[in-house]
């Protein structure tokens, strides 16, 4: 075509030349000669554009099919699906088709029906591919009926990946709250009053009081009606719960008034000012350190009495240790003769301990890490055994930024891309009830107390973990302090409360679970469910 331009542009120079007085009519005759090339070629450029677009959009189809063919085999594959392979295939297809369904009217077949193939083993692969031709616009006029569409993409899922799972468990002394309202109710009615010699905020020797700090008064039973909306499982005042006799008292209509008096039990202060951790309570409280936890003369002591009653005290930490135990139980069961799996264990409340394994973050000696972990007792008046109630003192005790810090530069490194055991993929499950309380700076006269703030997890997002976190409900209490202190973050919503913050700390939205403790296997499968998704590596597209 370009031959037959040229010469027809020498022609008509050359008669230009010969005819200069009809200079106006030999442009007319040019310009008619060299219309019919360039509308010709303009329509190419067209025809090109639309062929491009159509590509690159058949061929992002594919890829995109591609990963969803390996994703729903490998997820097939995970829960035993027996038909995984050909299940990823009609996926594959069928998303194919969904994605350039629009295109088939200029296709020179009426049907895109595209080669998806999956094949599996320890790396689950799938490649689609399309052969087809679109229908020309403009090519017609230089006899091109159809342009050519050849399109391949690749993807795959390693199944057998080196993972790491680091369990990061909120021991703060909140999670020895009773782990139901009828545990708490429970719990409550059972600590009506202070035992005598109980250590509450005591000094280092275990003896004597140490002030309460101005405007913490804790009141011996305080119970205060107002614009809480509480879920009716709680009343002031507390009625008995079988087999437990003891008086309902009356709710108290001053704070000067104090709470009911009991005999042989521990006097308020000369103050009228009961302990910071004082009766009626919620908390298993763990204060006296001169015994073994449960066998004490505190709250936790009390709770653990319950075992074997009717109405047996279960602290929100002992399904923590359930769950947490079986958890390790499952990564023992999935673990591969390669040992591509570990676990590290991780308690943290004023700050971070390590619990399994001694060195490093993470191991596969599962009996081990079981043990470290530990049971509530079988029976009353025993100790615990692995991780023990906090101990500490009973306010501005979880410090999470502390202890995330710590914990991102101390204790974890960078996540791998799992292909190695040298440069596992690391996930990290944070199990708490997501209440901040600290000093800050550790200055007293600054405490912070607040929901978790979201900002410490991304820490590990930036090392390349992926956070699952878990939520272990708090509930209202019954008392002037959760009223006066807890109340809008727990049961509020938005950037300030408890739910909005934890789900902001989750890699993403399906990373967060609000457990029902109330149900004994929520916080299991909570745990269960985000080790299935954290063994299913992320689909990569291979060409």
């Amino acid at each position: 075509m370009t031959g037959m331009i040229e010469r027809l542009l020498a022609a008509a120079a050359a008669s230009q030349k010969r005819r200069l007085p009809g200079r106006r009519g030999s442009a007319a005759v040019l310009f008619a000669l060299l219309a019919i090339p360039m509308i010709g070629l303009a329509g190419l450029a067209i025809d090109h554009a639309l062929w491009y677009q159509a590509t690159s959009t058949i061929s992002s189809a594919a890829s995109s099919a591609a990963l969803d063919a390996v994703t729903v085999a490998a997820s097939g594959e995970q829960a035993g699906d027996p038909n995984y392979v050909a299940e990823g295939v009609t996926a594959g297809k069928q998303w194919f088709v969904s994605q350039v369904g629009s295109y088939a009217g200029q296709m020179a077949s009426s049907t895109l029906k595209p080669a998806v193939i999956v094949t599996p083993g320890s790396t689950i692969t799938a490649t689609v591919s399309y052969s087809g031709a679109m229908f020309s616009v403009f090519g017609k006029m230089f006899g091109v009926a159809t342009y050519p569409v050849n399109v391949q993409a690749g993807a795959n899922i390693v199944m057998a990946p080196y993972l790491n799972v680091e369990l990061v468990l909120d021991n703060s002394p909140s999670m020895e709250i009773g782990a139901t309202p009828s545990d708490i109710a429970t719990l409550q009615e059972l600590t009506a009053c202070s035992p005598s010699g109980a250590l509450y905020n005591a000094n280092s020797s275990g003896t004597g009081w140490t002030s309460p700090p101005s405007g913490q008064n804790y009141y011996a039973y305080q119970c205060k009606s107002g614009s809480v909306t509480y879920d009716g499982s709680l009343t002031c005042p507390f009625p008995a719960i079988a087999p437990y006799t003891f008086t309902a008292f009356s709710a108290v209509t001053s704070s000067s008034q104090g709470g009911p008096s009991c005999k042989g039990w521990l006097p308020a202060q000369s103050s009228g000012r009961y302990p910071l951790a004082g009766a009626p309570c919620a908390f298993a409280c763990h204060f006296d350190t001169t015994k073994p936890a449960g066998t004490g003369n505190d709250y936790f002591q009390v709770a653990r009495s319950t075992i074997g009653q009717a109405n047996q005290v279960t602290l929100r930490f002992d399904l923590v240790k359930s769950a947490t135990n079986t958890l390790v139980a499952a990564m023992q069961a999935d673990d591969l003769p390669i040992n591509n799996l570990a676990v590290g264990v991780f308690t943290f409340a004023s700050k971070v301990q390590q619990i399994y394994p001694q060195t490093g973050e993470a191991g596969d000696d599962w009996a081990t890490a079981i043990a470290k972990v530990g049971a509530p007792p079988a029976s009353a008046n025993q100790a615990d055994t692995g991780i023990q109630p906090y101990g500490g003192g009973n306010d501005a005790n979880t410090d999470f930024p502390d202890s995330m810090t710590a914990l991102a530069t101390q204790y974890l490194t960078a996540a791998g891309d799992g292909t190695s055991a040298a440069a596992p993929r690391k996930a990290l499950f944070l199990v708490t009830d997501g209440a901040q309380d600290y000093y800050v700076g550790g200055n007293t006269s600054n405490r912070n107390l607040q929901a978790f703030s979201p900002s410490y997890c991304q820490l590990f997002k930036d090392m390349g973990y992926t956070v699952y976190v878990v939520y272990t409900p708090y509930y209202p209490l019954m008392n002037g302090y959760y009223l006066q202190n807890m109340a809008s973050i727990v049961e509020g919503t938005g950037p300030a409360s408890i739910t909005t913050n934890l789900q902001a700390c989750a890699s993403a939205p399906a990373n967060f679970i609000a457990a029902n403790v109330n149900d004994s296997g929520s916080l299991q499968a909570a745990l269960q469910t985000f080790l299935k998704q954290a063994l299913i590596a992320p689909a990569r597209l291979t060409q």
